[in-house]
Protein backbone atom coordinates (compact mmCIF):
# COMPACT_ATOMS: atom_id res chain seq x y z
CA UNK A 1 0.00 0.00 0.00
CA UNK A 2 2.94 2.44 0.75
CA UNK A 3 4.72 1.80 -2.21
CA UNK A 4 1.42 2.80 -4.15
CA UNK A 5 1.41 6.14 -2.27
CA UNK A 6 4.82 7.02 -3.29
CA UNK A 7 4.29 5.89 -7.11
CA UNK A 8 1.81 8.53 -6.78
CA UNK A 9 3.68 11.28 -5.21
CA UNK A 10 6.33 10.61 -7.65
CA UNK A 11 3.96 10.96 -10.28
CA UNK A 12 3.10 14.94 -9.15
CA UNK A 13 5.97 15.81 -10.27
CA UNK A 14 6.62 14.36 -13.57
CA UNK A 15 5.94 16.68 -16.53
CA UNK A 16 3.34 16.06 -18.77
CA UNK A 17 5.45 17.56 -22.15
CA UNK A 18 8.41 18.13 -23.48
CA UNK A 19 8.20 22.02 -23.93
CA UNK A 20 6.72 22.41 -19.84
CA UNK A 21 10.37 20.73 -19.40
CA UNK A 22 12.02 22.92 -21.35
CA UNK A 23 10.68 26.12 -19.65
CA UNK A 24 11.65 25.06 -16.21
CA UNK A 25 15.43 24.36 -17.52
CA UNK A 26 15.51 27.27 -19.45
CA UNK A 27 14.24 29.53 -16.29
CA UNK A 28 16.71 28.06 -14.29
CA UNK A 29 19.49 28.87 -16.74
CA UNK A 30 18.81 32.56 -16.39
CA UNK A 31 18.18 32.57 -12.63
CA UNK A 32 21.82 30.94 -12.37
CA UNK A 33 22.97 33.49 -14.88
CA UNK A 34 21.64 36.44 -12.72
CA UNK A 35 23.11 34.37 -9.49
CA UNK A 36 26.25 34.73 -11.31
CA UNK A 37 26.81 38.07 -12.32
CA UNK A 38 25.59 39.38 -9.05
CA UNK A 39 28.66 37.46 -7.81
CA UNK A 40 30.64 38.35 -10.32
CA UNK A 41 29.98 42.18 -9.73
CA UNK A 42 30.22 41.66 -5.99
CA UNK A 43 33.91 40.25 -6.45
CA UNK A 44 35.03 42.39 -9.06
CA UNK A 45 33.74 45.83 -8.23
CA UNK A 46 32.12 45.72 -4.90
CA UNK A 47 34.59 44.19 -2.74
CA UNK A 48 37.69 44.04 -4.82
CA UNK A 49 39.89 44.79 -2.51
CA UNK A 50 38.74 42.27 0.06
CA UNK A 51 38.34 39.45 -2.45
CA UNK A 52 42.10 40.81 -4.21
CA UNK A 53 43.88 40.20 -0.98
CA UNK A 54 42.20 36.56 -0.25
CA UNK A 55 43.04 35.22 -3.03
CA UNK A 56 46.62 36.33 -2.96
CA UNK A 57 46.62 34.94 0.48
CA UNK A 58 45.34 31.91 -0.86
CA UNK A 59 47.75 31.68 -4.02
CA UNK A 60 51.41 32.49 -2.26
CA UNK A 61 50.09 31.16 1.76
CA UNK A 62 53.11 29.52 2.59
CA UNK A 63 55.87 30.99 0.39
CA UNK A 64 58.60 33.22 1.56
CA UNK A 65 58.62 35.93 -1.55
CA UNK A 66 61.95 37.80 -0.77
CA UNK A 67 63.82 38.99 -3.59
CA UNK A 68 67.84 37.85 -4.29
CA UNK A 69 69.65 41.10 -3.62
CA UNK A 70 71.50 42.27 -6.72
CA UNK A 71 75.44 41.73 -6.96
CA UNK A 72 78.51 44.10 -7.47
CA UNK A 73 80.47 43.18 -9.83
CA UNK A 74 84.02 44.78 -11.13
CA UNK A 75 85.51 44.44 -14.86
CA UNK A 76 88.79 44.28 -16.14
CA UNK A 77 89.98 46.00 -19.74
CA UNK A 78 88.10 43.48 -21.52
CA UNK A 79 84.90 43.50 -20.07
CA UNK A 80 85.50 40.53 -17.68
CA UNK A 81 83.03 40.59 -14.80
CA UNK A 82 84.97 39.83 -11.85
CA UNK A 83 82.85 39.43 -8.40
CA UNK A 84 83.13 42.65 -5.46
CA UNK A 85 79.89 41.43 -3.73
CA UNK A 86 77.83 37.96 -3.93
CA UNK A 87 75.01 36.43 -2.29
CA UNK A 88 75.99 32.90 -0.58
CA UNK A 89 74.67 30.14 1.19
CA UNK A 90 75.10 29.33 4.69
CA UNK A 91 73.98 26.68 7.53
CA UNK A 92 72.85 26.53 11.09
CA UNK A 93 73.38 22.45 11.42
CA UNK A 94 70.98 20.94 13.80
CA UNK A 95 70.71 17.54 14.63
CA UNK A 96 67.40 15.38 15.50
CA UNK A 97 69.07 12.65 18.34
CA UNK A 98 66.01 11.02 18.25
CA UNK A 99 67.01 9.53 14.92
CA UNK A 100 70.63 8.40 16.30
CA UNK A 101 70.76 4.74 17.44
CA UNK A 102 73.08 4.22 20.63
CA UNK A 103 75.48 2.23 18.89
CA UNK A 104 76.26 5.31 16.12
CA UNK A 105 76.98 8.21 19.09
CA UNK A 106 80.92 7.13 18.72
CA UNK A 107 81.27 7.46 15.06
CA UNK A 108 78.99 10.16 14.49
CA UNK A 109 80.93 12.40 17.86
CA UNK A 110 84.26 11.68 15.71
CA UNK A 111 82.98 13.48 12.46
CA UNK A 112 81.07 16.46 13.80
CA UNK A 113 84.05 17.23 15.97
CA UNK A 114 86.60 17.22 13.71
CA UNK A 115 84.75 18.60 11.15
CA UNK A 116 82.91 21.31 12.71
CA UNK A 117 85.06 22.29 15.35
CA UNK A 118 83.59 21.37 18.64
CA UNK A 119 84.24 19.46 21.35
CA UNK A 120 83.55 15.80 21.26
CA UNK A 121 81.67 16.03 25.55
CA UNK A 122 79.54 18.85 24.05
CA UNK A 123 78.46 16.75 20.85
CA UNK A 124 78.10 13.58 22.76
CA UNK A 125 75.99 15.55 25.46
CA UNK A 126 73.78 16.67 22.71
CA UNK A 127 72.98 13.91 20.75
CA UNK A 128 72.30 11.15 24.04
CA UNK A 129 68.93 12.29 24.51
CA UNK A 130 66.72 9.96 22.57
CA UNK A 131 63.27 11.89 23.12
CA UNK A 132 64.89 14.98 21.49
CA UNK A 133 64.31 16.11 18.20
CA UNK A 134 65.79 18.77 17.45
CA UNK A 135 69.81 20.30 19.33
CA UNK A 136 71.74 22.74 17.42
CA UNK A 137 75.22 21.98 16.90
CA UNK A 138 76.95 25.16 14.86
CA UNK A 139 75.55 28.22 13.06
CA UNK A 140 76.88 29.93 9.89
CA UNK A 141 78.55 26.90 8.33
CA UNK A 142 79.45 27.00 4.54
CA UNK A 143 77.70 25.60 2.29
CA UNK A 144 79.41 22.85 0.79
CA UNK A 145 80.68 21.57 3.93
CA UNK A 146 76.61 21.21 5.01
CA UNK A 147 76.30 19.27 2.32
CA UNK A 148 78.93 16.76 3.29
CA UNK A 149 78.20 16.51 6.05
CA UNK A 150 74.76 15.88 5.54
CA UNK A 151 75.68 13.07 3.08
CA UNK A 152 77.41 11.27 6.20
CA UNK A 153 74.99 12.07 9.22
CA UNK A 154 71.04 11.70 7.63
CA UNK A 155 70.11 12.96 11.43
CA UNK A 156 71.40 16.20 10.48
CA UNK A 157 69.27 19.17 10.20
CA UNK A 158 70.13 21.94 7.65
CA UNK A 159 68.54 25.47 8.10
CA UNK A 160 69.61 27.46 5.29
CA UNK A 161 70.71 31.02 5.54
CA UNK A 162 71.25 33.56 2.74
CA UNK A 163 74.41 35.56 3.47
CA UNK A 164 76.49 38.94 1.76
CA UNK A 165 80.19 37.23 0.40
CA UNK A 166 83.28 39.89 -0.54
CA UNK A 167 85.41 37.68 -1.95
CA UNK A 168 88.17 39.50 -3.51
CA UNK A 169 88.82 41.86 -0.21
CA UNK A 170 89.25 44.94 -2.55
CA UNK A 171 87.51 48.60 -2.79
CA UNK A 172 86.16 47.64 0.85
CA UNK A 173 85.08 51.46 1.23
CA UNK A 174 84.05 52.01 -2.05
CA UNK A 175 81.53 48.93 -2.38
CA UNK A 176 80.86 48.73 1.88
CA UNK A 177 78.44 46.29 3.14
CA UNK A 178 75.36 45.48 4.18
CA UNK A 179 73.85 44.04 6.97
CA UNK A 180 71.07 41.53 7.72
CA UNK A 181 67.60 43.04 9.57
CA UNK A 182 65.39 41.11 11.36
CA UNK A 183 62.12 43.50 10.81
CA UNK A 184 62.26 42.87 7.11
CA UNK A 185 64.22 40.04 6.90
CA UNK A 186 66.15 41.66 3.95
CA UNK A 187 70.16 42.54 4.02
CA UNK A 188 70.09 46.66 4.72
CA UNK A 189 73.04 48.47 2.65
CA UNK A 190 75.24 50.40 5.26
CA UNK A 191 78.12 51.83 3.74
CA UNK A 192 79.56 52.20 0.16
CA UNK A 193 77.65 51.09 -3.17
CA UNK A 194 75.40 48.30 -0.75
CA UNK A 195 73.92 51.75 0.78
CA UNK A 196 73.54 54.12 -2.53
CA UNK A 197 72.29 51.45 -4.39
CA UNK A 198 69.77 50.13 -1.94
CA UNK A 199 66.36 50.12 -3.32
CA UNK A 200 67.90 48.84 -6.70
CA UNK A 201 70.01 46.18 -4.82
CA UNK A 202 67.18 44.99 -2.95
CA UNK A 203 64.21 44.23 -5.36
CA UNK A 204 60.96 45.11 -5.54
CA UNK A 205 58.50 45.00 -2.18
CA UNK A 206 55.82 41.86 -3.22
CA UNK A 207 53.40 43.54 -1.11
CA UNK A 208 53.08 46.12 -4.01
CA UNK A 209 52.37 43.60 -6.33
CA UNK A 210 48.84 43.15 -7.99
CA UNK A 211 47.36 39.71 -9.62
CA UNK A 212 47.71 41.17 -12.77
CA UNK A 213 51.33 40.78 -12.33
CA UNK A 214 50.91 37.06 -11.71
CA UNK A 215 48.20 35.84 -14.05
CA UNK A 216 48.98 35.75 -17.41
CA UNK A 217 46.55 34.70 -20.43
CA UNK A 218 43.87 33.36 -17.22
CA UNK A 219 46.57 30.86 -15.89
CA UNK A 220 48.66 31.14 -12.86
CA UNK A 221 52.12 31.56 -13.33
CA UNK A 222 55.47 30.71 -11.16
CA UNK A 223 55.56 33.05 -8.18
CA UNK A 224 58.70 33.33 -8.45
CA UNK A 225 59.16 34.62 -11.81
CA UNK A 226 55.88 37.06 -11.79
CA UNK A 227 55.28 37.94 -7.68
CA UNK A 228 59.05 38.85 -7.17
CA UNK A 229 61.38 41.21 -9.00
CA UNK A 230 65.28 40.79 -7.85
CA UNK A 231 67.23 43.50 -7.21
CA UNK A 232 69.66 44.80 -9.82
CA UNK A 233 73.12 43.73 -10.36
CA UNK A 234 75.66 46.63 -10.32
CA UNK A 235 78.77 46.83 -12.91
CA UNK A 236 81.19 49.00 -12.16
CA UNK A 237 84.14 50.85 -13.44
CA UNK A 238 86.60 49.73 -11.37
CA UNK A 239 89.51 47.42 -13.23
CA UNK A 240 90.35 45.11 -10.03
CA UNK A 241 94.18 44.76 -11.90
CA UNK A 242 94.38 48.41 -11.16
CA UNK A 243 92.62 48.36 -7.91
CA UNK A 244 94.44 45.32 -6.29
CA UNK A 245 97.78 47.14 -7.88
CA UNK A 246 97.11 50.35 -5.88
CA UNK A 247 96.14 49.34 -2.95
CA UNK A 248 99.59 47.00 -2.75
CA UNK A 249 101.27 50.26 -3.56
CA UNK A 250 99.37 52.95 -1.24
CA UNK A 251 99.80 50.36 1.81
CA UNK A 252 103.65 50.10 0.79
CA UNK A 253 103.55 54.07 1.13
CA UNK A 254 101.49 54.60 3.68
CA UNK A 255 103.51 52.17 5.97
CA UNK A 256 107.16 52.98 4.34
CA UNK A 257 106.69 56.45 6.08
CA UNK A 258 104.45 55.61 9.26
CA UNK A 259 101.77 58.02 7.54
CA UNK A 260 98.18 57.88 9.05
CA UNK A 261 96.73 57.20 6.27
CA UNK A 262 96.25 57.86 2.31
CA UNK A 263 94.11 57.54 -0.92
CA UNK A 264 94.49 56.94 -4.54
CA UNK A 265 92.16 57.99 -7.44
CA UNK A 266 92.72 56.35 -10.95
CA UNK A 267 90.44 57.88 -13.91
CA UNK A 268 89.94 58.50 -16.76
CA UNK A 269 89.84 62.51 -17.45
CA UNK A 270 87.62 62.25 -20.31
CA UNK A 271 85.17 60.62 -19.22
CA UNK A 272 84.82 60.84 -15.34
CA UNK A 273 85.13 56.86 -14.99
CA UNK A 274 87.09 56.21 -11.80
CA UNK A 275 89.23 52.79 -12.42
CA UNK A 276 90.37 52.41 -9.23
CA UNK A 277 89.94 54.38 -5.49
CA UNK A 278 91.94 53.05 -2.41
CA UNK A 279 92.13 54.62 0.80
CA UNK A 280 94.20 53.08 3.81
CA UNK A 281 93.70 52.10 6.41
CA UNK A 282 90.91 49.68 5.04
CA UNK A 283 88.67 46.98 6.34
CA UNK A 284 87.30 43.94 5.44
CA UNK A 285 84.28 43.72 4.59
CA UNK A 286 83.32 40.08 5.54
CA UNK A 287 84.43 41.10 9.12
CA UNK A 288 82.95 44.43 9.55
CA UNK A 289 81.64 43.97 13.25
CA UNK A 290 84.64 43.16 14.50
CA UNK A 291 85.57 46.69 13.96
CA UNK A 292 86.02 48.95 16.33
CA UNK A 293 86.57 52.54 15.00
CA UNK A 294 83.21 52.91 12.78
CA UNK A 295 85.24 55.33 11.32
CA UNK A 296 87.10 53.43 9.26
CA UNK A 297 83.81 52.67 7.09
CA UNK A 298 83.83 56.03 5.30
CA UNK A 299 85.44 56.68 2.27
CA UNK A 300 87.94 59.34 2.91
CA UNK A 301 88.07 60.28 -0.81
CA UNK A 302 84.58 61.55 -0.45
CA UNK A 303 83.70 62.08 2.81
CA UNK A 304 86.98 63.99 4.21
CA UNK A 305 88.36 67.11 3.08
CA UNK A 306 91.71 69.03 3.45
CA UNK A 307 93.79 72.04 2.50
CA UNK A 308 95.53 70.69 -0.64
CA UNK A 309 98.69 73.13 -0.46
CA UNK A 310 100.47 73.93 -3.72
CA UNK A 311 98.57 71.66 -5.93
CA UNK A 312 95.92 74.28 -6.00
CA UNK A 313 98.83 76.83 -7.85
CA UNK A 314 97.56 75.52 -11.42
CA UNK A 315 93.85 76.79 -11.01
CA UNK A 316 95.68 80.00 -9.24
CA UNK A 317 97.48 80.30 -12.93
CA UNK A 318 94.29 79.31 -14.73
CA UNK A 319 92.72 82.29 -13.09
CA UNK A 320 95.44 84.83 -14.32
CA UNK A 321 95.53 83.39 -17.67
CA UNK A 322 91.81 83.31 -17.92
CA UNK A 323 91.63 87.23 -17.43
CA UNK A 324 94.37 88.32 -19.81
CA UNK A 325 96.59 89.59 -17.20
CA UNK A 326 98.54 87.01 -16.65
CA UNK A 327 100.31 85.00 -19.49
CA UNK A 328 102.79 82.06 -19.73
CA UNK A 329 105.98 84.50 -20.03
CA UNK A 330 104.82 86.76 -17.00
CA UNK A 331 107.41 87.11 -14.18
CA UNK A 332 107.87 88.33 -10.77
CA UNK A 333 110.36 89.68 -8.58
CA UNK A 334 110.42 86.84 -4.95
CA UNK A 335 111.89 88.31 -2.20
CA UNK A 336 111.28 85.22 -0.25
CA UNK A 337 108.23 86.80 1.80
CA UNK A 338 105.42 89.64 1.94
CA UNK A 339 103.32 90.98 4.70
CA UNK A 340 99.19 91.49 4.10
CA UNK A 341 97.75 92.23 7.40
CA UNK A 342 100.16 92.21 9.50
CA UNK A 343 100.80 88.41 8.85
CA UNK A 344 103.74 87.09 6.67
CA UNK A 345 103.76 84.82 3.97
CA UNK A 346 106.85 82.87 2.92
CA UNK A 347 107.92 80.53 0.65
CA UNK A 348 107.99 77.07 1.60
CA UNK A 349 111.33 76.13 3.17
CA UNK A 350 112.16 79.99 3.75
CA UNK A 351 113.30 80.05 -0.03
CA UNK A 352 114.75 83.63 -1.07
CA UNK A 353 115.08 83.70 -4.50
CA UNK A 354 115.53 87.17 -4.64
CA UNK A 355 115.48 87.49 -8.32
CA UNK A 356 112.67 87.74 -11.12
CA UNK A 357 111.15 84.50 -11.54
CA UNK A 358 108.94 82.76 -14.44
CA UNK A 359 105.20 81.43 -14.45
CA UNK A 360 107.43 77.93 -15.69
CA UNK A 361 110.11 78.42 -12.60
CA UNK A 362 107.30 79.44 -10.23
CA UNK A 363 105.02 76.00 -10.99
CA UNK A 364 108.10 73.81 -11.23
CA UNK A 365 109.77 75.41 -7.71
CA UNK A 366 106.40 75.20 -6.27
CA UNK A 367 106.95 79.48 -4.99
CA UNK A 368 104.01 80.11 -2.20
CA UNK A 369 104.78 84.25 -3.40
CA UNK A 370 104.24 83.24 -7.03
CA UNK A 371 100.35 82.45 -6.40
CA UNK A 372 99.97 85.80 -4.00
CA UNK A 373 101.77 87.44 -7.21
CA UNK A 374 98.84 86.10 -9.18
CA UNK A 375 95.79 86.67 -7.21
CA UNK A 376 96.86 90.25 -6.18
CA UNK A 377 97.49 90.96 -10.10
CA UNK A 378 93.55 89.58 -10.95
CA UNK A 379 92.15 90.91 -7.80
CA UNK A 380 90.19 89.20 -4.81
CA UNK A 381 86.64 89.35 -6.39
CA UNK A 382 87.99 88.05 -9.90
CA UNK A 383 89.73 85.43 -8.71
CA UNK A 384 86.25 84.49 -5.87
CA UNK A 385 84.51 84.05 -9.15
CA UNK A 386 86.48 82.39 -10.92
CA UNK A 387 87.45 79.56 -8.57
CA UNK A 388 83.99 79.47 -7.03
CA UNK A 389 81.00 80.30 -10.20
CA UNK A 390 83.22 79.08 -12.63
CA UNK A 391 85.42 76.19 -11.87
CA UNK A 392 81.99 75.28 -8.67
CA UNK A 393 85.09 74.29 -6.27
CA UNK A 394 82.72 74.54 -3.45
CA UNK A 395 80.19 72.08 -5.02
CA UNK A 396 80.19 68.58 -4.28
CA UNK A 397 81.13 66.06 -7.71
CA UNK A 398 77.63 64.09 -6.82
CA UNK A 399 79.59 60.78 -7.77
CA UNK A 400 77.65 57.84 -7.31
CA UNK A 401 78.97 57.01 -3.38
CA UNK A 402 76.99 57.84 0.06
CA UNK A 403 78.11 60.49 2.52
CA UNK A 404 79.99 62.95 0.05
CA UNK A 405 81.13 66.17 1.74
CA UNK A 406 80.81 69.70 0.63
CA UNK A 407 84.00 71.35 0.06
CA UNK A 408 85.19 74.37 2.36
CA UNK A 409 85.58 78.27 0.97
CA UNK A 410 84.25 79.93 4.02
CA UNK A 411 87.25 81.98 4.22
CA UNK A 412 86.58 83.68 1.38
CA UNK A 413 82.71 84.11 1.54
CA UNK A 414 82.75 85.76 4.75
CA UNK A 415 81.95 89.54 4.97
CA UNK A 416 84.99 90.23 6.76
CA UNK A 417 87.44 88.36 4.13
CA UNK A 418 90.87 90.05 3.57
CA UNK A 419 93.51 90.13 1.86
CA UNK A 420 95.32 87.69 3.62
CA UNK A 421 92.72 84.84 3.17
CA UNK A 422 92.76 85.11 -0.61
CA UNK A 423 96.40 85.36 -0.88
CA UNK A 424 96.58 81.94 1.46
CA UNK A 425 93.95 80.54 -0.78
CA UNK A 426 95.87 81.23 -3.88
CA UNK A 427 98.28 78.49 -2.58
CA UNK A 428 95.86 76.05 -1.18
CA UNK A 429 95.52 77.27 2.35
CA UNK A 430 92.84 77.94 4.50
CA UNK A 431 90.63 76.29 1.91
CA UNK A 432 89.67 72.56 2.05
CA UNK A 433 88.70 70.21 -1.01
CA UNK A 434 88.15 66.15 -1.08
CA UNK A 435 90.64 63.93 -3.16
CA UNK A 436 87.21 63.10 -5.74
CA UNK A 437 86.55 66.97 -5.85
CA UNK A 438 90.09 67.91 -6.44
CA UNK A 439 90.88 64.89 -9.35
CA UNK A 440 87.62 66.26 -11.15
CA UNK A 441 89.04 69.92 -11.11
CA UNK A 442 92.40 68.34 -12.38
CA UNK A 443 90.80 66.65 -14.94
CA UNK A 444 90.27 69.43 -17.12
CA UNK A 445 93.57 70.20 -17.90
CA UNK A 446 93.91 66.74 -19.41
CA UNK A 447 90.64 67.11 -20.96
CA UNK A 448 90.53 70.26 -23.19
CA UNK A 449 88.78 71.90 -20.19
CA UNK A 450 85.78 70.66 -19.04
CA UNK A 451 84.07 69.45 -16.10
CA UNK A 452 83.09 66.14 -16.12
CA UNK A 453 80.99 63.98 -13.43
CA UNK A 454 82.98 61.09 -11.87
CA UNK A 455 81.47 58.20 -11.33
CA UNK A 456 81.53 54.23 -10.48
CA UNK A 457 78.93 52.37 -12.02
CA UNK A 458 79.37 51.54 -15.59
CA UNK A 459 75.72 49.87 -15.81
CA UNK A 460 72.78 48.02 -14.30
CA UNK A 461 71.68 45.35 -15.22
CA UNK A 462 68.06 43.98 -14.36
CA UNK A 463 66.90 40.87 -16.48
CA UNK A 464 69.48 40.72 -18.79
CA UNK A 465 68.63 44.23 -19.84
CA UNK A 466 71.84 46.68 -19.11
CA UNK A 467 71.52 50.23 -18.47
CA UNK A 468 74.91 52.32 -18.79
CA UNK A 469 75.93 55.39 -17.33
CA UNK A 470 76.16 58.21 -19.90
CA UNK A 471 79.25 60.30 -19.46
CA UNK A 472 77.95 63.96 -18.25
CA UNK A 473 79.97 67.02 -19.16
CA UNK A 474 78.89 70.11 -16.27
CA UNK A 475 80.20 72.80 -18.08
CA UNK A 476 83.23 74.46 -19.89
CA UNK A 477 85.32 75.61 -17.22
CA UNK A 478 88.91 76.52 -18.89
CA UNK A 479 89.37 77.86 -22.48
CA UNK A 480 91.56 76.02 -25.17
CA UNK A 481 94.23 79.28 -25.25
CA UNK A 482 94.65 78.95 -21.19
CA UNK A 483 95.16 75.30 -21.90
CA UNK A 484 97.88 75.95 -24.77
CA UNK A 485 99.69 78.14 -22.29
CA UNK A 486 99.02 76.18 -19.01
CA UNK A 487 99.84 72.67 -20.20
CA UNK A 488 103.72 73.05 -21.09
CA UNK A 489 104.25 74.79 -17.48
CA UNK A 490 102.92 71.67 -15.96
CA UNK A 491 104.55 69.14 -17.85
CA UNK A 492 107.96 71.34 -16.96
CA UNK A 493 107.16 70.09 -13.62
CA UNK A 494 107.63 66.88 -14.00
CA UNK A 495 111.01 67.38 -16.81
CA UNK A 496 112.55 70.35 -15.69
CA UNK A 497 115.59 69.89 -14.40
CA UNK A 498 114.00 71.55 -11.29
CA UNK A 499 110.68 70.35 -11.33
CA UNK A 500 109.51 69.29 -7.75
CA UNK A 501 107.54 66.26 -9.89
CA UNK A 502 110.83 65.19 -11.72
CA UNK A 503 110.50 61.52 -9.74
CA UNK A 504 107.02 60.84 -12.16
CA UNK A 505 109.43 61.00 -15.33
CA UNK A 506 108.83 57.79 -17.77
CA UNK A 507 110.97 57.82 -20.04
CA UNK A 508 108.58 58.23 -23.53
CA UNK A 509 105.57 59.25 -22.43
CA UNK A 510 104.77 63.01 -21.57
CA UNK A 511 103.43 63.49 -17.84
CA UNK A 512 101.92 66.78 -16.56
CA UNK A 513 100.61 67.75 -12.96
CA UNK A 514 101.83 69.32 -9.81
CA UNK A 515 102.65 68.48 -6.46
CA UNK A 516 101.15 69.96 -3.13
CA UNK A 517 102.71 69.80 0.60
CA UNK A 518 99.42 71.47 2.40
CA UNK A 519 99.95 72.00 6.60
CA UNK A 520 97.49 70.29 8.57
CA UNK A 521 95.40 72.66 11.03
CA UNK A 522 95.07 72.39 15.08
CA UNK A 523 91.99 70.85 15.38
CA UNK A 524 91.26 74.08 17.77
CA UNK A 525 91.33 76.11 14.33
CA UNK A 526 93.73 78.94 15.65
CA UNK A 527 97.01 77.99 13.76
CA UNK A 528 99.15 75.26 11.72
CA UNK A 529 100.00 71.78 13.32
CA UNK A 530 103.68 70.45 12.02
CA UNK A 531 101.94 67.72 10.38
CA UNK A 532 101.67 67.67 6.37
CA UNK A 533 100.15 66.37 4.00
CA UNK A 534 101.25 65.25 0.50
CA UNK A 535 99.58 65.68 -2.85
CA UNK A 536 100.08 64.63 -6.16
CA UNK A 537 98.20 64.94 -9.23
CA UNK A 538 99.00 64.23 -12.42
CA UNK A 539 98.08 62.72 -16.15
CA UNK A 540 99.54 60.94 -19.42
CA UNK A 541 100.12 60.30 -21.93
CA UNK A 542 99.75 64.39 -22.56
CA UNK A 543 99.02 64.28 -26.26
CA UNK A 544 96.62 62.32 -25.64
CA UNK A 545 95.50 61.80 -21.74
CA UNK A 546 94.15 58.43 -20.98
CA UNK A 547 94.58 58.55 -17.16
CA UNK A 548 94.52 61.02 -14.80
CA UNK A 549 95.99 59.94 -11.08
CA UNK A 550 95.64 61.53 -7.29
CA UNK A 551 98.05 60.19 -4.58
CA UNK A 552 97.29 61.41 -1.31
CA UNK A 553 100.09 60.71 1.98
CA UNK A 554 98.37 62.31 5.33
CA UNK A 555 101.20 62.89 7.83
CA UNK A 556 104.34 61.08 6.62
CA UNK A 557 107.05 61.10 9.35
CA UNK A 558 110.56 61.77 8.52
CA UNK A 559 110.06 63.87 5.29
CA UNK A 560 109.28 67.45 4.26
CA UNK A 561 107.49 67.72 0.69
CA UNK A 562 105.94 65.61 -1.77
CA UNK A 563 108.03 64.81 -4.40
CA UNK A 564 109.45 62.00 -1.44
CA UNK A 565 106.04 60.14 -1.14
CA UNK A 566 103.29 60.93 -3.15
CA UNK A 567 105.40 61.41 -6.58
CA UNK A 568 106.91 57.87 -6.91
CA UNK A 569 103.78 56.41 -5.77
CA UNK A 570 101.87 57.99 -8.85
CA UNK A 571 105.04 56.93 -11.18
CA UNK A 572 104.32 53.58 -10.04
CA UNK A 573 101.19 53.49 -10.60
CA UNK A 574 101.00 55.33 -13.57
CA UNK A 575 104.04 53.02 -15.14
CA UNK A 576 102.16 50.06 -14.22
CA UNK A 577 98.69 51.30 -16.32
CA UNK A 578 100.96 51.60 -19.26
CA UNK A 579 101.99 48.61 -19.30
CA UNK A 580 98.41 46.85 -18.49
CA UNK A 581 96.69 48.51 -21.20
CA UNK A 582 99.97 48.65 -23.33
CA UNK A 583 99.35 52.86 -23.72
CA UNK A 584 101.84 54.01 -26.75
CA UNK A 585 104.61 56.52 -26.00
CA UNK A 586 103.73 60.00 -27.24
CA UNK A 587 106.13 60.20 -30.23
CA UNK A 588 103.79 57.43 -31.73
CA UNK A 589 100.60 59.37 -30.64
CA UNK A 590 101.36 62.26 -32.16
Amino acid sequence: MRKKIFKRRIKIFEFRSFSTRAYIIFGCFILLIAISSAKAFSLQITNYAVWKEKALAQQVGGIDLIPKRGEIFFQDKNGNLVPAAINKKKYNIAIDPSQIKEEEREEIVEVLSEKLEISKESILAKISKPNDPYELLKQNVESGLSQELKQEIPSLILEEKDFRSYPNYLANQTIGFCSFDNATNRCIGKYGLEAYYDSLLRGDDPKETTLARILQNGVWGAINNFYVADGADLILTIDPVIQQEVEKDLKLEVQKWSAKSGNVIVMDPKTGKILALANYPDFNNNEYNKVKDISIFLNSAVSSRYEPGSVFKPFTLAAGLESGKITKNSSYFDKGEITLNNKTIRNAGGSAPNKMISMELFLQRSYNLGAVFIEQTIGNEYFKDFILNNLEFDEKTNIDLPAEINNSFNNLLRKEAQDIDFATASFGQGIAVTPIKLIQEFAAFANGGDLVKPYIVDYIRIDDQQTYTKSMVIKKVLKTETLQQEIPLLESVVSGERGSGFLAKIEGYRIAGKTGTGEIPLENGKGYSNKVNHTFVGFGPVSDPKVIILTRIEDPKGVNYAEATAVPLFRKIMKFIIDYYAISPDALIN
